[in-house]
């Protein structure tokens, strides 16, 4: 009894001993919440705040929300504080996000970027709101973290020193600067390789009288036996295209502790059962060569827009937030045709479908006019976001007239018929995002002679 004692205490002592390992962040979306995101002209694209947003809508289709884009080209948290009450307050959040500093890093120290921050926060929790910090993103410029250079280098002053901020005012923080450097870094000498260039290339290196063709034809060769392969980011340094704004959107949901299941399904066609999580599936039907089933899920995967998935190869935290998931074991060996709503999204073999397939990640079939319904919804999620976002430029433009000094009483009459037509259309991105019942066929691909 006295050895049991004693070893029981030394456990104790050694949990106590341990430091406390730092709980995963809750993300901060709660019922109700109007979540303004107040940005510079990276927010204003209406890229990555989109995304940012659908992927909401996309996950949470339980929760009642609603968010408004306050980005405007230029700004700094002094030029944001000054149109606060017109373009963030009137809007009554309950969240506020703050995405600056590109701007900032021009000429304004850290500890006084910090110090306008602060005045920031308190501004915000004034109105009655929760805030969230993000940092800016990093400009893709070829830097990376074991070599910093231009702006880059005050950029990540402001991301290390706003997490100490944030830790000391326990307010939620998303550092996408760190989480998007090296990647954009690593990429950057292969961004402009496209497809269309290689060719071009490869063009060049049949000409033997071209000084160089030797060389050329090595380069090619080397770069085809590369696995990791280039993407065009898009857009100019300091502001990404799609594929860029996809990477930013979904750091950001990561570091704020984003929900990344979805739903998963395992069929298993020697028995004709089902084991699903996060979705019903009935009707299941199976065979040796194939199966069918219908599958309807709580929630919807990360809505990635057609000029965006390019980047997935290089974005792994993208697919890791849409973990969608279906397997169908024990099919006989063979490639599969993979249909959803009569559509055919791929062939697959037996041991791919055996080991399971992120729906996510499925593309559009070339020179195909059928689209299969998942993509098609995360078009209709993210084009009712979008059209949304058209009335909210409308309603801010109005905003500030109507706070305008001596400005005619009317407009506030206006503004509030212009706040009802944004609140239809969120309620249309809610219907856009509800789950719909999807049929899946698995079917053998005959064997040729």
């Amino acid at each position: 009894m006295r050895l049991a004692r004693l070893l029981a205490l030394a456990v104790l002592l050694s949990l106590l001993a341990s430091p406390a390992r730092a709980a995963d962040p809750t993300f901060p979306l709660k019922e109700g919440d109007v979540w303004v995101m107040a940005g510079d002209s990276i927010t204003a694209q209406h890229l990555h705040s989109n995304y940012f947003e659908a992927f909401c809508y996309a996950r949470y289709p339980k929760t009642k929300f609603a968010f408004r884009n306050s980005g405007v080209g230029g700004h700094t948290i002094p030029s944001t504080l000054a149109r606060f009450e017109y373009d963030i307050a009137a809007w009554k959040p309950t969240v506020v996000s703050v995405e600056l500093g590109m701007n900032d890093s021009g000429g304004t120290k850290t500890e006084d970027f910090v110090k306008n921050m602060g005045g920031m926060v308190e501004r915000i929790k004034k109105s009655g709101a929760r805030p969230v910090i993000l940092s800016a993103s990093p400009v893709n410029d070829g830097t990376l973290s074991t070599k910093l250079a231009g702006r880059n280098l005050r950029l990540d002053e402001y991301a290390t020193a706003l997490k100490v901020f944030c830790e000391k005012e326990k307010l939620p923080y998303a550092d996408q600067f760190h989480a998007c450097l090296d990647p954009w870094g690593r990429n950057k000498p292969r961004e402009k390789l496209t497809a269309a260039m290689l060719a071009d290339l490869k063009l060049a290196a049949t000409d033997d009288t071209l000084a160089g063709a030797e060389q050329l034809r090595a380069f090619l060769a080397a770069q085809e036996k590369n696995p990791s392969k280039g993407v065009n980011l898009l857009g100019d340094p300091v502001h990404p295209g799609a594929p860029g704004q996809l990477m930013m959107a979904a750091a950001l949901l990561k570091e704020l502790g984003a929900e990344g299941f979805v739903s998963s399904t395992t069929v298993d066609a020697g028995v004709g059962t089902a084991e699903s999580k996060g979705c019903i599936v009935t009707d299941i039907k199976t065979a040796p060569t194939g199966a069918s089933f219908d599958r309807l899920d709580e929630c919807l995967p990360f809505p990635i827009p057609d000029d965006a998935r390019v980047v997935l190869p290089i974005a792994p935290d993208v697919l890791a937030l849409s973990t969608y998931t279906v397997a169908v074991k024990g099919l006989k060996d063979g490639d599969y045709l993979l249909k959803i709503g009569g559509v055919t999204c791929g062939r697959v073999t037996a041991k791919q479908l055996a080991e399971g397939i992120n729906l996510t990640a499925l593309a559009p079939v070339p020179m195909s006019k059928d689209v299969n319904p998942i993509i098609a919804q995360m078009r209709a999620v993210l084009k009712a976001v979008s059209d949304k976002e058209t009335l909210v430029s409308g309603w801010r433009s109005l905003s500030q007239k109507a706070h305008a000094k001596g400005a005619d009483v009317k407009l506030k009459d206006d503004l509030a018929a212009m706040t009802t037509k944004v609140e239809e259309a969120d309620a249309k991105i809610r219907v856009a995002a509800k789950p719909q019942k999807l049929h899946f066929e698995i079917v053998l691909v005959p064997a040729t002679k």
